[in-house]
């Protein structure tokens, strides 16, 4: 974890053009539109339950942000132990929407290929490309798109696992689709920018 010393030596060494360009793209970003406004109280950290995971807090994170440090952002584990529980967002005096920022600043990190964890950006994509088809998260479908198909002894524990799950009914090998996969579709144009037919 950076100090607050090593983040201002690191500031200053970013030019001023590249750090005006982060924080105008940031701000275009979902939950990014008030960037800019953070006091750095604190309270997004001190009420966040996966902080003791993160390299930096979210507070640090809006700092970076605001000091135009993009790719120690993209790169941070920070934006993928966000749990998502909105707390931050509940609690901060600016009104700043951080759990969706997070959720940006993922996409964003799997756009340019910096995340640093395989296995955290291959959950990602996998639950989005499942949750995008099915309208709904399912489990198997989610497993067979995350687990490394190079390691055969993960994956006979994975189908061991599954099929004491399965007979438990624990689990579903059939993916169930939701009824109205119309209505998803146009929320998920509307959430990318796309225009209603």
């Amino acid at each position: 974890m950076q100090s607050e010393t090593e983040v201002k030596i690191v500031a200053e060494a970013t030019p001023k053009k590249g750090r005006l360009d982060f924080i105008q793209e940031v701000e275009k970003l979902p939950g990014g539109d008030k960037v800019l406004e953070c006091i750095q109280c604190g309270v997004c950290a001190g009420s966040c339950p996966t902080r003791f995971a993160m390299d930096y807090s979210p507070t640090q994170i809006l700092k970076m942000i605001n000091l135009g440090m993009r790719e120690e952002v993209l790169r941070s584990s920070t934006i993928w132990e966000c749990s998502s529980c909105h707390t931050c967002a509940a609690r901060c005096p600016r009104g700043i929407e951080i759990t969706t920022l997070m959720m940006s600043l993922k996409n964003l990190s799997l756009k340019e290929n910096l995340a640093k964890s395989e296995t955290k950006s291959r959950f990602h994509k996998g639950f989005f490309e499942v949750v995008n088809k099915y309208g709904r998260l399912s489990e198997a479908a989610l497993l067979t798109k995350t687990m490394k198909k190079s390691d055969p002894k993960a994956m006979m524990h994975n189908a061991s696992l599954g099929l004491r799950l399965v007979k438990k009914g624990k689990l579903s090998l059939r993916a169930e689709k939701i009824e109205h996969t119309a209505d998803l579709e146009k929320m998920l144009k509307t959430t990318k920018g796309e225009k209603k037919q």
